[in-house]
């Protein structure tokens, strides 16, 4: 990645005292960056021992151990705790050499995708075609590709029975990728089409338009696995009614959205995007529900008002007869839960609750994750609330009525995993353990609530399958110094079979060595906060290491990972590959984010940015009293997103400790977008005017004392903007900074361009923290 003047070629050590030639970096050794180059892309040393189950109706599963071309499939069964081959791999290989012409490579399945039929055999594609292995006789066919002319007709590129994809409109302006969505008796996949709702049938493929009237920015809506940066967020519940003759549909209207411009300027004459996203105190998007009728092509308006609201859809009644969906108010302090009757419309209010700053966390409910789950055999529904101090689920009749606090104590829920409706019992997990607050389990609990049962023993997040019976369930436990580690256990915590574990081996080989959790107090010296600290290459505490932050502060997430982070995303395994260029990095959630108590979080309401910079540099200066080798004169800081505004921050309120800062996508107006509402109280009005000026960063441009890069992508409404508006603050206000600007780049960054900013930032924290150690001070 980085190209080094003839310097870098001497012993491995840091080259002191000399500035590369563009004089913007000091210089690294070859030694150190690829070290830092290794544990940068670390995934390839990481073999992922996570079991993925594939459930089959009599309660076993099947799982890869491998990945393509060595996959290897191997079945387990709960009732004897045995693990087996699932299918001969000799005779498979042999089957597709005679089919193939070639030997297959490696030693096990080379399929690219599979899946298992319920007919005893295994649908999977090889070299991009579709194949399927006969598990009794083990002769392999080939599955047909769509006819020529069918696929012209039908616009297809798969197929009939392979569900598609189309995009969504949202909130921000955008569009998201999502998948199409099969009805309930497998017919007819729903999705959009030039705005309009359409309907692909399974059989043919043939395609129906099925309303007309949908145009850009007052479309057409349907609710599915609400996808974000390219990723499934979380699975959503079916729009289709359980006998498929009816569907959830909203209409999206975002005419009355002030638009905001997005400028490509790389192609012969610029062209300009027009995009609507709601600056705070704009009018929002609306979402006017529907229910249609397939077999009359009929839309029923559900009646409710719309403006200023969030609508999410929960999903229907295992009869068909009512429709529920929620709605949360613009500034997200009120949520209600409502049915509505498909036939005529007619709809009625099941649960309201209002809090005194917010009900839910706003991005959960844009990307999918509404806090109610409904329950079979007309028990009502699960509603989570922070009512009592702590996110916990309420038992809600049918008829709206409260019939008990199912789960209480001084630990929040995370999930609902499942209901056994049958035995009474709800299975979740919650960070049950408060002296380890972040933390996952698996808990169960009678659903007419009582005392919570854990059932998962060790330190670290749980990652839960739950099996569909209820009968058992698979646990993937890591830490962030510990690799995933599989195991099966009976439905009351028993272990049925461990798993091999992750092997750390290689990766330790790259120069990675694990982090320290650890526990500081914040800034009101009685808060407990947790964090991760990464020790430089060859650590020695007999030197001093500069020091290096990576904050987020935003309130809807917490930034610590707490199990093992196995994806490869530079960004995030940048603070991994910074220690072996001889820093210490510190990362931490503070005070305002999420996972925690109702009043941890609530510090960030109408207090956007103090609380943050002071508990961030309380906690570095309390770790650092008992840990001589982290030099305090040497502290940079780094985030991107809102963490891009609290680097900014930081550096404002904080000038004594933080030298240096890169700030990448920086959010940094809160009048810009529409994202801060919740948080400072609402709109911007003069109930709200002094927390809105409190945040304002870019006002302060002329307190700047210490280096800054901003960073950010051209594509990125927005925070593009918002980046701009400060370097143009610094420039007035005549403070030196750098600017990376990344064109046609968005939020997220690809490739070329992540590469090319994470060289300018290790370049840019040489340069203002110079990045040597030095021997400590003579006591």
């Amino acid at each position: 990645m980085f190209n080094q003047p003839d310097e870098a070629i001497r012993p491995p050590e840091v080259v002191r005292d000399r500035v590369a030639e563009d004089g913007n970096a000091l210089v690294h050794s070859n030694d150190e960056l690829a070290s830092f180059e290794r544990v940068l892309s670390w995934s390839h040393a990481i073999q992922n021992r996570r079991v993925a189950a594939n459930w089959m109706r009599d309660g076993r599963f099947w799982f890869s151990e491998g990945a393509p071309p060595e996959a290897v499939l191997k079945i387990f069964d709960p009732k004897d705790g045995s693990v087996a081959g699932l299918i001969d791999m000799e005779r498979a290989r042999n089957s597709l050499q005679r089919l193939t012409g070639h030997a297959p490579s490696d030693h096990g399945l080379p399929f690219e995708a599979m899946r298992l039929s319920e007919d005893s055999s295994i649908c999977f594609t090889y070299g991009g075609q579709g194949y399927e292995l006969d598990l009794e006789t083990y002769r392999i066919t080939p599955v047909p590709s769509p006819n020529r002319t069918d696929s012209w007709l039908a616009n297809l590129s798969q197929s009939p029975t392979a569900p598609g994809t189309f995009t969504r409109p949202n909130c921000f302006g955008n569009r998201w990728s999502a998948p199409e969505i099969k009805s309930s008796d497998g017919r007819w996949f729903l999705s959009l089409r030039d705005h309009n709702l359409c309907l692909r049938s399974a059989d043919d493929g043939q395609i129906e338009i099925i309303t007309r009237d949908g145009e850009e920015a007052h479309e057409w809506d349907v609710e599915t696995p609400s996808s974000l940066l390219g990723g499934v967020v979380r699975d959503t519940a079916s729009s289709w009614s359980p006998d498929s003759l009816r569907f959830f549909a909203t209409k999206f209207d975002a005419r009355a959205t002030a638009p905001i411009s997005r400028t490509h300027m790389l192609g012969y004459r610029d062209s300009v995007e027009w995009l609507r996203m709601a600056r705070a105190g704009d009018s929002l998007p609306t979402y006017e529900p529907f229910v249609f009728d397939v077999l009359s092509r009929r839309p029923v308006r559900i009646d409710v008002e719309i403006a200023d609201r969030f609508i999410l859809f929960i999903g229907w009644h295992e009869t068909g007869r009512e429709v529920y969906f929620a709605q949360f108010s613009r500034d997200f302090r009120t949520g209600t839960l409502f049915g509505a009757d498909p036939a005529t419309g007619a709809v009625r209010s099941i649960i309201s609750e209002t809090a005194e700053t917010f009900v839910r966390i706003q991005h959960d409910v844009i990307c999918g994750r509404s806090g109610c789950t409904t329950l079979p055999n007309d028990l009502g529904f699960l509603w989570e609330s922070e009512r009592d101090g702590w996110k916990h689920l309420y038992h809600y009749a049918l008829d709206g009525s409260l019939l008990n606090q199912v789960t209480s104590g001084d630990w929040p829920v995370c999930e609902v995993q499942g209901v056994d409706v049958e035995a009474g019992m709800v299975y979740f997990t919650a960070h049950h353990d408060q002296a380890r607050p972040y933390d996952t389990h698996l808990c169960r609990v009678s659903l007419a609530g009582g005392q919570a049962e854990r059932l998962t023993e060790g330190e670290g997040v749980h990652e839960i399958q739950l099996s569909p019976d209820f009968g058992c369930f698979i646990t993937t436990v890591s830490r962030p110094d510990s690799g995933p580690q599989s195991s099966v256990c009976s439905n009351d915590g028993r272990n049925l079979h461990r798993f091999p574990g992750t092997d750390l081996t290689e990766l330790k080989a790259t120069g990675w060595a694990p982090p320290e959790q650890f526990c500081v107090k914040a800034a009101d010296g009685e808060t407990d906060l947790w964090g991760l600290l990464f020790k430089p290459r060859d650590f020695d505490p007999a030197k001093r290491y500069p020091v290096i932050e990576y904050i987020y502060g935003g309130p809807q997430t917490a930034c610590v990972p707490h199990d093992f982070e196995i994806e490869n995303r530079s960004m995030l395994t940048l603070k991994h590959a910074l220690p072996q260029l001889g820093y210490v990095v510190v990362t931490l959630d503070a005070r305002g984010t999420p996972e925690r108590s109702k009043a941890f979080h609530d510090a960030v309401y109408r207090d956007w940015r103090r609380h943050v910079t002071a508990d961030h540099a309380a906690a570095l200066r309390n770790l650092a009293t008992d840990r001589p080798w982290m030099d305090m004169d040497r502290v940079g800081i780094w985030g991107h997103s809102w963490g891009g505004y609290y680097t900014i921050a930081s550096l404002l309120d904080e000038p004594d400790l933080y030298k240096a800062g890169v700030a990448s996508a920086p959010g940094l107006d809160c009048y810009s977008v529409f994202l801060s509402e919740p948080y400072l109280g609402g709109v911007p009005g003069e109930e709200t005017k002094l927390a809105y000026d409190d945040a304002d960063v870019i006002g302060e441009a002329s307190r700047l004392k210490g280096e800054l890069m901003l960073a950010a992508g051209t594509n990125d409404v927005a925070m593009w903007h918002d980046a701009v508006k400060m370097s143009d603050a610094l420039i007035k206000s005549g403070k030196q900074h750098e600017f990376v600007m990344l064109p046609e780049q968005y939020h997220a960054y690809g490739a070329v361009s992540k590469r090319y900013l994470v060289e300018k930032i290790v370049r840019f924290f040489a340069a203002n923290l110079q990045a040597s150690t030095s021997a400590l001070p003579a006591s």
